[in-house]
């Protein structure tokens, strides 16, 4: 009977509890990595002044926030913010949307997240470019955001097929590198890299604004600019001025190089036309640097631009920045990027053991099935249901040919004088 007893007394409280935060249910069994499953297609209401919808859509390119209740499975959060997000795909037709849980409400959570994105996929009509490309990563090891398809719901009206994607904040990093790293005051330092211009790894000279230009701060943001930047400016220094004998131990010091090739080869295998080496110059990334060192990582963003060409060459660009063109002169890291390639090829092409499709191609099917019938129904959707077919036959032939190209490629590339036919794709 005592128990009993407790168990009501902290159902009690908890609920209270729940209900000063804003969180008007409560649902036991939900958690993050249920609302991240792409095992299905998830559903996302979110309850809206109908003039602040409008507005937000009438003013699609103003970061505004809005209040709202967003609800998911049980989960009621109450006074979230919502904005506008996106660059080249914002518009007010179907606005992208970043969720910001505690933007009203002071340390309000949703599942533990202070903030999500919902993506409008505006620039795919197959709306799975982007989700594939993050569970490579996910398999090579690459610490990267979490993503689902969604059906949004606005005001009980459906607004369409999304992506919810993981922001990549304090939670992320806390996740991917353990909860000290993810310390207000004492953890690691993120930027996110801005296209302000084209880009390419030069040096930018000593004056660090030149720098909070292309990564903003997105932690430890009230320290002091040289806390911020110097590290950085350092770094794009070493990279530029070393010596070719001593570049992998110097920019060593400041770049898990090695983890550099692998996301390298993760955007080159998946044929990612706007990453590391895009077509504009460097974009899409974050950059993380560890709280008790100088060394940094890349963290991969945005890959709706990736499954461009089945044939894309793997030393596509590479030439293009001064970090991956010095790099790749390094015999060490460039065999640690064909490795990473291979790795890439190998995973793809793996078989199920009741389908003798590789993943890649099984992927690109299970997701786009899934997601059909809310493409289909999606009364905004900025393509034809026949569009959205004839990509994902591209998509398709693109999972089904990649490895055997990528690993042709590559083994030119181990062994130039070889013999081997010209690498070409099977029709």
């Amino acid at each position: 009977m005592p128990k009993r007893c407790f168990g009501i007394r902290a159902l009690r409280r908890l609920l209270l509890v729940a209900a000063c935060c804003g969180i008007e249910s409560i649902a036991w069994a939900q958690t993050q990595d249920a609302f991240f499953s792409d095992d299905t297609v998830q559903e996302v209401r979110l309850a809206i002044s109908s003039r602040d919808w409008q507005t937000l859509k009438d003013k699609a390119d103003e970061n505004t926030y809005y209040p709202a209740d967003l609800t998911w499975k049980g989960v009621t959060v109450r006074n979230v913010g919502i904005r506008s997000r996106g660059s080249a795909t914002r518009n007010g037709i179907k606005p992208g949307l970043k969720i910001d849980v505690n933007h009203y409400v002071s340390n309000q959570e949703f599942l533990g997240l202070k903030a999500f994105n919902l993506k409008n996929m505006y620039s795919d009509a197959s709306v799975v470019r982007e989700s594939v490309t993050m569970k490579m990563f996910a398999r090579m090891g690459i610490p990267s955001p979490r993503e689902a398809h969604a059906r949004v719901y606005v005001n009980n009206d459906y607004a369409g097929i999304y992506v919810i994607v993981e922001a990549v904040d304090r939670t992320f990093i806390s996740r991917a590198f353990g909860a000290p790293e993810g310390e207000v005051e004492s953890g690691g330092y993120l930027f996110e890299f801005q296209h302000i211009a084209s880009y390419d790894f030069g040096y930018l000279g000593s004056g660090l604004a030149a720098y909070a230009g292309f990564f903003k701060a997105q932690t430890r943001d009230t320290d002091s600019l040289v806390n911020i930047y110097a590290p950085l400016e350092e770094m794009i220094r070493t990279i530029n001025e070393s010596a070719d004998a001593d570049f992998a131990a110097s920019v060593g010091r400041h770049l898990d190089l090695r983890l550099f090739m692998k996301h390298l080869a993760v955007e080159t295998f998946m044929a990612e036309a706007d990453g590391l080496v895009g077509f504009v110059g460097t974009n899409n990334f974050y950059l993380y640097r560890f709280r008790q060192s100088d060394r940094a990582q890349f963290i991969p963003k945005d890959k709706d631009a990736s499954l461009s060409f089945v044939d894309a060459p793997i030393t596509l660009r590479l030439d293009t920045n001064v970090l991956s063109r010095r790099a790749m002169m390094v015999p060490d890291l460039w065999q640690a990027y064909l490795d990473a390639l291979m790795e890439c090829a190998s995973l793809a092409a793996e078989p199920a053991a009741d389908d003798s499709r590789g993943w890649l191609e099984r992927e690109v099917d299970r997701q786009t099935r899934q997601i059909a019938p809310a493409v289909a129904e999606d009364p905004v959707f900025p393509y034809s249901f026949d569009d959205f077919q004839t990509v994902v036959e591209s998509l398709l032939a693109f999972g089904r040919n990649r490895a055997s190209f990528v690993g042709c490629e590559a083994a030119e590339m181990q062994d130039p004088q070889s013999q081997l036919p010209e690498c070409a794709v099977d029709q």
